[in-house]
């Protein structure tokens, strides 16, 4: 469900707030929304590299994954998964333990259907700073990054805005960012930081809905937008 982040802060803002530089920072550019149905790369911070903003492929492949990330988004998306399921065997779970970073994002998107229209919102930071959603990442045989965000339970108070499903990324607090990437957190402080309820002021603007239903990005799609009731 969540495959559209935004990312609007210039390299230097980012760099300041995350307290890391850019491995390659001639590659990055804001961008007002970020699809991750198309093959993209979102800027992360590792647990490797604490002190380096990297490049990731969103959308996450098995380290030893030889074919196309088109194909395997077709078969399974692992654009985000769901806390619920590191819980099970399944291929990306070890990557909990060892393979945690932190996606800074300026904003997502949610959407609520009402009276048979999809409505969207804009979800940012209430002063308009980073967010540090929680993501696991892979390594791949030739060196490619590749990660996903992890979703946990709707907040109560964003309910009003999505109501397609009931879960959302999960923000990490500024004071837990370092032991989330810490090698020596245990899995107990893991599954700590990923219950623990978020502390940031958040905000939720409507925004019009014609060309963002349809996947276009134009300049002005973050600017609220009132809907007149009917």
């Amino acid at each position: 469900m969540y495959f559209k982040i935004s990312n609007t802060a210039e390299i230097r803002v980012m760099e300041r707030e995350a307290n890391a530089l850019f491995k390659y920072p001639n590659l990055y550019s804001p961008q007002i929304l970020i699809n991750g149905l198309n093959e993209v790369s979102i800027p992360i911070i590792t647990m490797e590299e604490t002190d380096i903003v990297s490049l990731a492929i969103w959308g996450l492949l098995p380290s030893n994954y030889k074919d196309d990330w088109e194909l395997f988004q077709s078969l399974t998306n692992t654009l985000n998964i769901h806390i619920d399921t590191l819980n099970s065997d399944l291929w990306y779970v070890d990557a909990i333990y060892e393979r945690r970073c932190l996606i800074p994002v300026t904003g997502f998107f949610m959407s609520v259907l009402r009276n048979g229209e999809i409505f969207p919102h804009y979800i940012g930071a209430k002063n308009e700073g980073l967010l540090y959603l929680a993501g696991i990442y892979t390594v791949l045989e030739d060196g490619f990054i590749t990660c996903a965000l992890l979703t946990g339970p709707l907040d109560e108070h964003l309910g009003e805005y999505q109501n397609l499903v009931n879960f959302m990324p999960i923000i990490i607090n500024e004071q837990n960012k370092a032991a989330w990437l810490e090698q020596d957190t245990n899995s107990n402080r893991t599954k700590e930081i990923l219950n623990a309820p978020y502390n940031i002021q958040l905000e939720a603007k409507p925004i019009a809905k014609g060309l963002f239903n349809q996947g276009i990005t134009y300049n002005s799609m973050l600017k609220p937008y009132e809907y007149t009731e009917h």
